[in-house]
């Protein structure tokens, strides 16, 4: 047997295996086989899917932590807006699952297939971080505390959906903690940075006059060339109580699955 035929029965075994799911139905394939509970909601304007890890805890006895997951494939080559954003790769999703706590993914409105007839691609390009989407997303943040009883939010987000757990944390009450994990906490010096359109129909952690009176951590990876440090300077001027820490070794993506129970042991702060 030759290398080129082994490998064509590889690729033609996994393509049976994968079939034709969407990267939002393997997202599902994925949760249920960690054993988390599916809820679809419609708290805000748009519809989204909460994943739910409870651990038989009372709910009151420790905050819920809400993950948020990057902005996954919003641009194709980078002009043209992606038919579906739905992260490949979820990372906040594989953090949840590897978290002693109990908590919730929330799903982005317009990803995962969730479309309703608002949705434009500009709620995944240029306004995905719009107030529109974020008060959407704040909603199911609430309900997703409603339906679990917790009195208490923590936040968690990595790349993009750090972007959002700042925005998010300054709509809710009884927030406990944010921690972001690479993220472009200054989407103006962000883009710049990268050449990118400008998101002129998003909010921007780093220009908000909103308080953060709850502790915040944002952790970076010193190899990080998505998000570098330069590219955040303005938000920690803004905010100077805000801690930050780089991690040596880590980058973009690598390793903060693999670290996730011993970085979030130190991360989050156990509640009051």
């Amino acid at each position: 047997m030759s290398l080129r035929f082994a490998l064509n029965i590889v690729l033609v075994t996994m393509m049976v295996i994968g079939g034709c799911a969407s990267p939002g139905q393997l997202l599902d394939r994925r949760a249920r086989a960690a054993g988390l509970e599916i809820v679809q909601v419609s708290a805000g304007e748009f519809p989204s899917l909460i994943y739910m890890k409870r651990n038989g805890a009372p709910a009151s006895a420790t905050p819920l932590t809400i993950f948020l997951e990057s902005d996954g494939i919003p641009w194709r080559d980078g002009r043209v807006p992606s038919t579906d954003p739905t992260t490949r790769h979820p990372l906040a999703l594989e953090m949840m699952i590897r978290s002693r706590a109990p908590g919730a993914y929330i799903t982005r409105p317009c990803y995962h297939g969730l479309r309703s007839d608002k949705c434009t691609v500009e709620h995944w390009t240029g306004a995905r971080y719009s107030s529109e989407i974020v008060e959407s997303m704040a909603a199911t943040v609430r309900e997703a505390q409603r339906r679990t009883g917790a009195k208490e939010i923590a936040l968690v987000g990595y790349s993009g959906g750090g972007t959002l757990a700042v925005l998010i944390a300054e709509r809710l009450e009884n927030v406990t903690s944010v921690v972001t994990i690479a993220a472009n906490l200054d989407t103006d010096a962000w883009t710049e940075h990268h050449n990118y359109l400008r998101m002129s129909q998003s909010l921007n952690p780093a220009s908000s006059d909103r308080p953060h009176p709850w502790p915040e951590l944002h952790l970076r990876g010193a190899n990080d060339t998505v998000v570098p440090a330069a590219t955040t300077a303005r938000y920690f001027a803004r905010y100077p109580q805000a801690r930050q820490r780089t991690i040596e070794g880590f980058d973009h993506v690598c390793c903060w699955v693999r670290d996730w129970p011993g970085i979030s042991e130190i991360a989050i702060p156990p509640a009051p």
